[in-house]
């Protein structure tokens, strides 16, 4: 077990969440849900041995939204000050990619795995109402963004998913 996965499990099984792990790959694979959708995550540590989360956004980008799609995430990149949203043009698959260094022989603490957990996801369910709106709805980026900003502000803090 690397120096990522071991306390991820640690962590993980402290909440009674559910994972799967890939030893061949080193990679941990997980599930979230929150009021609106569920999406799969994994977590493992990258060439670079950093600590690096992928969400897998349960919605893909049809080729003629694409180009919209792109316009739009290039618009909340620039917003974010850790991590970024990716497309795949050649499926339309849309994730949202984490990732932060971990010293050599330094050890990924549980406070930091909490956050970097409870950091991704929020942001994925912050914006997963404006990639939705801008690929079904044929809003502009721009317009996504705005409505989105709004709901921002409405909402009560409230606690945005669970873990499973």
């Amino acid at each position: 077990m690397n120096k990522i996965i071991a306390p991820l499990i640690k962590f993980l099984e402290s909440l009674k969440c559910h994972y799967e792990i890939d030893r061949a790959k080193g990679i941990l694979h997980s599930g979230l849900e929150n009021k609106n959708t569920m999406w799969r995550w994994l977590a493992h540590q990258d060439d670079e041995g950093r600590f690096a989360m992928v969400s897998l956004l349960p919605l893909k980008a049809s080729e003629m939204r694409q180009n919209a799609c792109a316009e739009l995430l290039v618009r909340i990149n620039v917003k974010l000050g850790l991590g970024h949203f990716d497309l795949d043009f050649s499926d339309g698959q849309i994730a949202f990619r984490t990732a932060i260094p971990v010293g050599e022989g330094s050890r990924l603490r549980m406070s930091v795995i909490e956050h970097v957990i409870r950091g991704h996801h929020t942001l994925v369910d912050q914006y997963l109402p404006a990639i939705s709106t801008v690929l079904f709805t044929g809003q502009t980026p721009g317009e996504a963004l705005a409505a989105a900003k709004e709901r921002e502000k409405e909402a009560a803090m409230k606690p945005r998913f669970s873990l499973n």
